[in-house]
C-alpha cells in the first residue's frame, strides 16, 4: 500500500527550511510515497509542481504589521489556523496520511483542525522567544513527536515534554574546494533571507569599522521585511560604507561563496542549522558565526570562528584577523570541509532524516 505524506508549511516563500522540505519530499516520492504539500500561495508552489500535489492554505503568519494592524493580523491568523486545520484534517483522514509540519507557525492549525493522529514536527526553529513558546504550547496536544535538525534545537522542545529526536541536515560535498587567496581579496559576504534577526545591521556596523573590506549581501526580503531591506540600503550609502556594499539579490549560493574570503552568519536569534553555513564549509570557505544555536554546533571544534551575538566590534576584529592571517583562515576552511564530509554529507543524512520523520 502506498504511503501518503502531507507536508505543511506556514509560508509560501522559500528559505532554508523550505529547501530542506523540498529535498525530503523529493526523496519520499522517489521511494514510492504519495506526497502532498499544504501551504499558502507563493513561490514555494512553483518549486514543487513536479514533485507533489499542492493544497492551498490561507496565510498562517504575520507580515511585519505593527500597532492596530498587528492586532488585526493576529486575529486573522487565528481564524486562518482553524480554516487550514480543517483542510489538512480532511485530507489526512481521506488519504489515511501522515502529517509532517515543517514550520512552527503552522502547528496550531493541526490542533484546531483536530487532525487524526496529530503530526510530526520537523523543527527548523531554536525556540528562544516567548511568542515561539506560546505557539508550541497551544499546539502541544497535537504534536505526536518532533525531529530536530541539531542538538541545541532539540533541547527546549524536550523541555516542553515533546518526544524529540535529532536528525542532522546535509549538503552535497563538491569535489573541489575554493582556493584560499593570499593576500585576501578582502571580500566577505552573507547569504540568507533579508530579515532583521539575520543580523545584517550588526554586519554592516562591523564592516564600517574596516575601511578596506567589501561586503556582499545575497538574498531577498520576506514579505513584510521590505522596509528593513530598504533601511540596510540606506545605511550602505553612508560615507563610512559608500561603495563597499553590494546587494546581490537571489543568488546561487555555492557559486557566490567561492568568490569570498569569508562567509558570515551574524544571526541575533539562534538558528537551528543554517544551510548556508554548511554550504560555505563544504566548499572550503572559512565561516564566522554567532555563538549560539545550531551555528555553535556546526562551527565547534575548530570548524569555524565563533563570536558573541550582536557585537559589531568583535565581529570587525575577527574579520580583520582572519583576512590578515592566511594560516588561520586556511585552517578553518580545511576543518570545516572535513567536518561536512564526516558528519553532514547529504547522501547519508537526507535518507536518515526522512526515515526519522515517517517512522511511527
Amino acid at each position: 500500500m502506498t504511503r501518503t505524506l502531507i507536508f505543511v508549511s506556514h509560508t509560501g516563500e522559500v528559505s532554508g527550511a523550505e529547501l530542506v522540505m523540498i529535498q525530503v519530499m523529493t526523496l519520499a516520492r522517489e521511494r514510492g510515497s504519495r506526497v502532498i504539500l499544504a501551504c499558502p500561495n507563493g513561490p514555494l508552489r512553483e518549486r514543487v509542481t513536479d514533485i507533489c500535489e499542492v493544497v492551498e492554505l490561507p496565510a498562517l503568519g504575520l507580515r511585519g504589521e505593527s500597532g492596530v494592524s498587528r492586532i488585526l493580523g493576529i486575529a486573522t491568523v487565528a481564524k486562518n489556523w482553524r480554516i487550514a486545520g480543517r483542510v489538512i484534517a480532511a485530507r489526512a483522514s481521506a488519504e489515511n496520511a501522515k502529517v509532517i509540519v515543517n514550520s512552527l507557525f503552522a502547528l496550531p492549525a493541526i490542533r484546531l483542525g483536530r487532525a487524526r493522529g496529530g503530526a510530526t514536527w520537523l523543527i527548523h526553529d531554536t525556540l528562544s522567544s516567548a511568542k515561539q513558546n506560546i505557539v508550541v504550547r497551544i499546539a502541544r496536544p497535537s504534536i505526536r513527536r518532533a525531529v530536530a535538525v541539531s542538538g541545541p534545537t532539540a533541547i527546549p522542545v524536550r523541555a516542553l515534554g515533546i518526544p524529540t529526536s535529532v536528525a542532522r541536515l546535509g549538503v552535497a560535498v563538491p569535489s573541489d574546494a575554493a582556493k584560499i587567496q593570499s593576500p585576501a581579496r578582502r571580500i566577505v559576504g552573507i547569504i540568507g533571507s533579508i530579515t532583521p534577526w539575520k543580523g545584517h545591521t550588526v554586519l554592516l556596523e562591523a564592516i564600517a569599522r574596516i575601511p578596506d573590506v567589501h561586503l556582499e549581501i545575497g538574498g531577498v526580503p520576506f514579505p513584510g521585511d521590505e522596509q528593513y531591506a530598504e533601511a540596510l540600503r540606506t545605511r550602505a550609502e553612508e560615507s563610512d560604507l559608500l561603495g563597499r556594499v553590494k546587494f546581490l539579490g537571489y543568488v546561487d549560493s555555492l557559486a557566490t561563496l567561492r568568490n569570498w574570503d569569508l562567509a558570515i552568519s551574524a544571526s541575533t536569534s539562534p538558528e537551528a542549522s543554517p544551510l548556508v553555513v554548511l554550504e560555505a564549509m563544504s566548499v572550503g570557505v572559512a565561516v564566522i558565526g554567532t555563538d549560539h544555536g545550531g551555528t555553535r554546533e556546526l562551527l565547534a571544534g575548530g570548524a569555524g570562528s565563533l563570536i558573541p551575538v550582536d557585537d559589531p566590534s568583535r565581529l570587525a576584529s575577527e574579520i580583520t584577523r582572519l583576512l590578515d592571517d592566511e594560516k588561520a583562515r586556511s585552517a578553518f576552511a580545511r576543518a570545516g570541509r572535513e567536518k561536512v564530509v564526516d558528519r553532514y554529507d547529504i547522501q547519508k543524512n537526507l535518507p536518515a532524516l526522512l526515515e526519522e520523520l515517517i517512522h511511527d
